[in-house]
């Protein structure tokens, strides 16, 4: 006996019929759903890479402005410097849609940086750390884009596959044996129905 119960009627094997092609339907659907976001994270994941690449030459950089700014200034003379200078740079955020997600992407929009001649006591190593700070920052916003783009699209694969296989394991096979079964009783019912006739028009003609 299959799994699923229903009466072995024309009507339930039209039912089945019909929602085994919706499932087959969205198999597909949910199939090409999964190649399309695993290639997304994969092209992700190899953009990250170069990412940090890059994001560990520009921490670098910066790390080297500062010292020797440090050194000119002294590091708590930095400190104060830096806490009295105006945001120059401002965040705008985007959002794209793929195969019904909402991906955030992250944009920098810098002001024009004041020259070191506004601030008493700075150097031009000075303005040249607040320039690598900022180019850390563009970077820095860049890798939060595509690594939160990498987190959700993960949790929707996850998500996909686990309906791939309800498909392919148990909704699908359970669907496929109670059709087997219907049309083998249907077949049933109808040669036993065609064998009474036979006996009930022999006994007529006797």
């Amino acid at each position: 006996m299959p799994k699923i119960e229903l009466p072995p009627t024309k009507s339930s094997l039209r039912k089945i019929k019909e929602d085994l092609s919706f499932a087959y339907e969205g198999y597909d659907l949910l199939n090409q759903k999964r190649e399309i976001m695993a290639i997304e994270i994969v092209r992700h994941l190899n953009e990250i890479r170069k990412m940090e690449s890059e994001f560990s030459g520009v921490l670098n950089e910066l790390y080297a402005a500062y010292r020797i700014a440090a050194v000119e200034m002294g590091s708590e003379v930095i400190t104060l410097k830096s806490s009295s200078e105006k945001r120059g740079y401002f965040f705008r955020s985007e959002f794209t849609k793929l195969m019904g997600l909402t991906l955030l992407k992250i944009k920098l929009f810098f002001r024009k940086p004041r020259l070191s001649a506004s601030l008493t006591g700075t150097t031009a190593t000075y303005d040249t750390v607040k320039e690598r700070s900022l180019k850390v920052l563009e970077v820095l916003a860049e890798y939060a884009t595509l690594t939160k783009s990498i987190i959700i699209l993960s949790k929707e694969l996850k998500k996909v596959q686990r309906r791939v296989n309800a498909l392919e394991k148990i909704f699908i096979p359970q669907h496929e044996e109670a059709k087997k079964y219907i049309s083998d009783r249907i077949e049933e019912m109808e040669r036993d129905e065609i064998f009474v006739k036979r006996l009930i028009r022999r006994q007529n003609i006797l």
